[in-house]
């Protein structure tokens, strides 16, 4: 298994509630498919730099998990159903700190 870090794009006009269904739901992808959702930081709401689909501003949260190589293709590829997700890009934690005491 690998570690990844995903930050999630929530919709901010959603509720509390539905926020939370919508990160818990994103962790239900990596569970269901043998990850390990190590920790979720939660940035809250925050102005977007530009408006996103027609959104000036957004719930931020950061998702630290391992899971198998093959299966993060699955949970990308699940990402759009997530209901309340605006945008996620997510990045493999080990290369990310390799590169950073390189210069890089």
């Amino acid at each position: 298994m690998r570690p990844y870090e995903t930050l999630l794009l929530v919709d901010a006009r959603r509720s509390d509630q539905e926020i939370d269904e919508t990160v818990k739901n994103f962790s239900a992808l990596i569970t269901d498919r043998g990850g390990e959702v190590a920790n979720i930081e939660r940035w809250g709401r925050r102005r977007l730099a530009y408006e996103l689909d027609k959104l000036n501003e957004g719930y931020y949260a950061v998702v630290n998990y391992s899971l198998g190589e093959d299966k993060r293709l699955e949970v990308e590829a699940a990402l759009p159903f997530v209901e309340g997700l605006v945008r996620a890009k997510t990045v493999r934690r080990d290369i990310r700190t390799r590169s950073v005491g390189k210069g890089v």
